[in-house]
């Protein structure tokens, strides 16, 4: 008994030390980092067209076809004029950018200021897309629009299936991990801090443990569902746009983490090149250029880590270069 009793205090102890330790470090947190914690980024889906909402400090506007685009004529004004449909998730859509950040908008303008020529750069990109719905935009807005180029972006999720954990639904993301950070970061200053430091320093050289991370990022088959609709996707958008006398360009967004030898999605990356070369489709990744630079100078703020102007800049003057140099718009 007196063993037992022993052992108990000592837990006590301990345990009281450990609280007394962390409320120190909290209370010191609180009066010197004068970093004021965000609150949770939440992303925004425009369901209908003509619509003007402001969230989060930015304005989101549509046009009558629900796109995060001015309104375009049917008809092109001019034999000479082209068009781009930019098909994509958030990031072609601008998550947390104003319009004039949209990769899209610095596209059209590239391209007109090297080549004179004009070319309306179409943005159909809509959170929480893969690749079956970006084929589904193309199909809908191929008779409006009548693109000569149509540009697919591919993001490292867009091979997870819809609902899976850690993966978007609605503009909620459904994972337990994601919660729990979730709720340390709020209450917690000290949590916060060493998240922050964590995501903006340690993460870029250390990466991300892969047990953290989807097991459907891994392994990559058709045992797992959403690659299989990943390549799905690619096929029906491949063949429409052979039927229809389409230009398809796909362009690889890596998530914007150390993008080094660690890259967290490697085999991801590795495996989405490869299915892509072996079916002749024009292809810029652009994870090489995002390489140069530290990953947090290219998010919109810690707590989104969507690309922010700097990159939209950097990918737009990639894309242009590439677009010029292989005659995609003839």
């Amino acid at each position: 008994m007196r063993k037992a009793h022993v052992l108990g205090r000592n837990l006590l102890l301990t345990v009281g030390s450990m609280i007394l330790f962390f409320s120190i470090l909290e209370i010191g947190t609180r009066l010197f980092w004068r970093v004021e914690v965000q609150k949770a980024h939440v992303g925004i889906i425009v369901k209908e067209g003509n619509q003007e909402i402001a969230h989060e400090g930015k304005l989101y506007k549509t046009n009558s076809h629900g796109l995060r685009n001015k309104e375009l004529q049917t008809e092109k004004v001019a034999s000479a004029e082209r068009r781009i449909l930019a098909l994509g998730d958030s990031f072609v859509w601008g998550d947390g950018l104003p319009e004039e950040d949209l990769v899209t908008v610095k596209i059209e303008s590239l391209l007109y200021k090297q080549s004179h020529q004009k070319v309306a750069v179409i943005n159909a990109g809509i959170p929480g897309f893969n690749t079956i719905d970006e084929f589904q935009q193309l199909v809908r807005l191929t008779p409006k629009y009548k693109p000569d180029l149509a540009m697919v972006f591919f993001f490292t999720n867009d091979v997870l299936a819809k609902g899976t954990d850690g993966e978007v639904k609605g503009n909620q993301v459904v994972s337990w991990k994601q919660n729990v950070k979730e709720s340390l970061r709020q209450n917690s200053k000290f949590a916060a801090f060493l998240y922050y430091l964590y995501k903006s320093k340690f993460a870029a050289k250390v990466g991300v443990p892969q047990f953290m991370l989807p097991a459907d990022y891994f392994n990559l088959d058709d045992s797992k569902p959403g690659w299989v609709a990943f390549k799905d996707g690619i096929i029906k958008i491949q063949s429409y746009c052979q039927a229809n006398n389409i230009e398809f360009l796909f362009v690889m967004i890596p998530t914007l983490t150390n993008l080094d030898v660690n890259y967290p999605y490697s085999e991801l990356r590795e495996k989405v090149v490869k299915y892509v070369k072996s079916r002749d489709i024009h292809l810029i990744d652009l994870f090489g250029v995002f390489a140069n630079y530290q990953p947090s100078d290219l998010w919109v703020s810690l707590e989104n880590s969507h690309w922010n102007g700097k990159a939209t800049t950097i990918a737009a003057d990639e894309i242009v270069t590439y677009i010029r140099r292989s005659k995609l718009l003839k």
